[in-house]
């Protein structure tokens, strides 16, 4: 049970960074680079995928 919960929980931290990365990607933005704003929508997606292969042990 306590894997099950540690488990559940580093997912649910690596998909929280996953959507402050998301929610950084803006059109024009003054700080962040068209660039940078993509890299991060791919780093976002990569995070999304890492949380759904621990939420359900590696399948």
């Amino acid at each position: 049970m306590k894997r099950f919960i540690r488990r559940k929980a580093e997912a649910w931290l690596i998909l929280l960074a996953a959507k402050i990365l998301i929610g950084r990607n803006v059109q024009r933005s003054a700080v962040v680079s068209r660039r940078d704003s993509n890299d991060m929508w791919a780093m976002a997606e990569k995070l999304e995928a890492i949380t759904k292969r621990i939420s359900t042990k590696y399948p």
